[in-house]
């Protein structure tokens, strides 16, 4: 009796796992999306996302695979998906293959769909829309400070914001040096500059700014441009953006001790922002050059660029050249400034 017991015991665990694994079995393979291709193909796994005419399917055997969505034949899945066809309307359900270059939305919220050509999906999954206004922007500073047989310190502040729509992009910036050697200042100079363009076209926009600087030892109080122009937005993506601008500016020198001077001039500008490496290296650029309309000799040419490195996340260091010429400074004062800037920052976006 008791071996009878024990063989049954046996058996009923036997049987028992082994429906288990079956029945794992079946729904591991039971549960999963399909892609036919137009040359017979028949690929099983997860349905991910089609967008740009690509389909992205996860596999346990190859990963994510990415599939030409012209050589697709067919499409089910197993749980809901969302679909984007062409005239923007929107789909939620199970795929269901009725027919080759066809499918059929499943699902509670619109019952069963009539067919619907796969040329005339747009997406499945699609990303969510980018927001209606981005914003980015640093902050960076750097500085060195001697003590001994020089005392010596030197400091420089800057921060950089800009907000971006389709056709709006509003720009601020400003910088701050200050320097002592001895206790006796050896630098202080400030800029700023506010910008803002309406885009007419993808490409095209108008722009208006205006720039601000100061320098105690170039005898400047307050040197000042505002102006208008048109701007071209040559390239604007992710790893580069360049631009050029071309306008008229109200130009002003308020000095401390030598004659002011004003005139209404011509402007230039290009800036450039190029992911050497991406993510990881950046250059950048932005060249100014205003020309009197009154004076052909006078004109003003100032030039910032510079490398930035990514250290950590949003942390990063920079090293920049910011050259200035005044063709007709102040009295004694030379035409030419340079600064070499290090400096360690942190960027933002939302």
């Amino acid at each position: 009796m008791e071996i009878l017991r024990f063989v049954l015991r046996r058996g009923i665990c036997n049987i028992a796992w082994t429906g288990f694994f079956a029945l794992s079995f079946l729904l591991s393979t039971a549960i999963a999306d399909e892609v036919r291709l137009k040359n017979g193909d028949r690929l099983t796994g997860e349905i991910l996302t089609m967008e740009k005419e690509s389909l992205t399917l996860k596999t346990s055997y190859a990963g994510e695979m990415k599939i030409t969505w012209q050589d697709v034949l067919c499409v089910s899945s197993d749980k809901e998906l969302t679909l984007r066809l062409k005239n923007k309307e929107v789909l939620i359900g199970r795929a269901v293959c009725p027919g080759d270059g066809q499918v059929q939305i499943v699902g509670v919220r619109v019952g069963e769909s009539a067919e619907i050509p796969l040329e005339e999906l747009e997406a499945i999954n699609p990303s969510p829309p980018p927001p209606a206004i981005t914003y980015t922007g640093n902050v960076a500073g750097g500085g060195s400070l001697t003590d001994g047989n020089t005392d010596d310190a030197y400091a420089s502040l800057s921060a950089d914001f800009q907000a971006r729509s389709k056709r709006h992009r509003f720009t601020l910036g400003g910088r701050y040096n200050y320097g002592e050697t001895d206790n006796e200042i050896t630098r202080r100079n400030a800029l700023g500059r506010i910008k803002y363009d309406f885009f007419i076209t993808k490409a095209v926009y108008a722009y208006a700014q205006a720039l601000f600087e100061s320098d105690d030892f170039q005898d400047l109080n307050l040197r000042s441009a505002m102006g208008a122009g048109l701007g071209y937005q040559i390239f604007d993506t992710e790893r580069t953006s360049l631009f050029f601008e071309a306008g008229v500016s109200y130009f002003n020198k308020d000095f401390e001790t030598a004659e002011d001077e004003s005139y209404g001039s011509g402007r230039g500008s290009l800036g450039l922002n190029y992911a050497i490496v991406p993510d990881r290296v950046n250059f950048f650029l932005l060249h100014e050059f205003y020309r009197s309309l009154e004076d052909s000799v006078e004109y003003y040419f100032l030039a910032n660029q510079g490398l930035r490195f990514t250290l950590f996340r949003n942390f990063f260091a920079s090293f920049e050249v910011i050259y200035s010429y005044d063709r007709q400074p102040a009295p004694g004062r030379k035409n030419a400034d340079t600064q070499y800037v290090a400096s360690l920052g942190y960027s933002f976006s939302f």
